[in-house]
């Protein structure tokens, strides 16, 4: 701790020690002036870099305080269960797929597209897809084919 403060006064006296020794051996008043004018123009320059250093800082605080709540926001509607996902208010359309699937076992979106009279494979995809973002269907992977099943009750 003394060492660093050694080393604090070493740099104070090498930096002041040229000013120090103009300023004895100058004694003409206007050029003391100047130097004291130039001094005072930098400290009023240092200052407003100061000044507009800490209103970036402030700014940038409240946009922290502003996310932070955001995101306290979001954790709450996460918390809370969402009720579109419901079993109880799934449409009839997903009610006879669901039950397809129980019949089959497992099916894919071929299998939905057949039974149903569908004109492309997107639309019982999407549906099987639905179904399995909703946790009722179960995805299993096989080569190219996805397969859906049941979601296990335990």
């Amino acid at each position: 701790m003394k060492g660093s403060l050694t080393d604090y006064n070493k740099e104070f006296k090498e930096l002041t020690e040229d000013i120090s020794e103009a300023i004895y051996q100058m004694s003409d008043p206007v050029a003391i002036a100047t130097m004291l004018y130039s001094i005072a123009e930098e400290k009023k320059s240092s200052n407003l870099v100061v000044r507009d250093i800490n209103s970036k800082f402030d700014h940038m605080m409240k946009k922290l305080e502003r996310i932070a709540d955001l995101l306290e926001n979001i954790s709450q509607r996460m918390d809370t269960p969402n009720k579109k996902l419901e079993p109880s208010e799934i449409s009839d359309r997903d009610r006879e797929i669901l039950n397809f699937v129980r019949s089959k076992g497992r099916v894919c979106a071929g299998d939905v597209q057949k039974h149903f009279k569908y004109r492309g494979r997107n639309a019982a995809s999407a549906r099987l897809n639905k179904l399995f973002r909703d946790n009722m269907l179960k995805k299993i992977y096989a080569g190219r084919n996805v397969y859906y099943t049941m979601k296990s009750s335990g």
